[in-house]
């Protein structure tokens, strides 16, 4: 999971740390309901029933609480990777492109602030910055994925193809979602196809192909 830090100061005790996730809720839901345009910490502060003063103990300004609340997605995202892994290892796995698409699809349906925040103007060089680790660990869980599917595969080329798979199904959801909530479905088919293609010809043909 991605370890990179925002907060002011680390909350030490079980309250201070319930206080900490209750602004991240907060300021997630803020994303869902008002957008981009309405996260700051007076805002955040003002729903989640606590002083400007108690919230800046940890969140000193709007980048902040913004970039923590991006590591709390990405490590969902790195759940959600993770889960596929398990699942591959566990019942194999016939069309991996699908099958990761669809996952972080379904992510990306389920968390609005997510999308707004990525989508409304909050995506600066820095929470790239702090986010960019997260995509190694989804990478190596996708890699997992791919040994099931193609395990006579080099690994310097398993490496590489779970990698550019990742940052280019990326790219891909982000336009399927930038103007549809659910996700434009002709581009999500066609990055399924453009996905599928680039995984067979990089990864050694199957020898024994698992369920979906």
């Amino acid at each position: 999971m991605s370890s990179v830090s925002t907060l002011r100061r680390e909350p030490q005790q079980a309250r201070a740390i319930q206080r900490v996730e209750h602004v991240l809720s907060t300021a997630d839901r803020v994303l869902a309901e008002e957008g981009a345009t309405a996260l700051g910490t007076t805002r955040v502060a003002a729903v989640a029933g606590i002083s400007v003063g108690s919230l800046y103990q940890w969140f000193p300004d709007k980048a902040a609480i913004a970039e923590a609340l991006a590591l709390r997605y990405l490590a969902e995202f790195e759940a959600v990777a993770a889960g596929l892994a398990h699942d591959a290892e566990r019942h194999g796995v016939t069309d991996p492109a699908a099958v990761a698409l669809d996952a972080f699809a379904d992510a990306f349906r389920a968390r609005p602030g997510f999308r707004a925040m990525w989508f409304g103007g909050l995506r600066t060089e820095r929470l790239r910055d702090v986010t960019r680790p997260g995509l190694e660990v989804i990478a190596g869980s996708i890699a997992r994925v791919l040994r099931v599917h193609a395990p006579e595969t080099d690994d310097a080329v398993l490496a590489t193809a779970a990698a550019m798979t990742v940052t280019t199904a990326d790219a891909l959801l982000r336009a399927a979602f930038r103007d549809d909530p659910e996700g434009d479905r002709r581009m999500l088919d066609e990055a399924t196809v453009m996905l599928r293609a680039y995984l067979a010809q990089r990864l050694a043909p199957p020898t024994n192909p698992g369920r979906t």
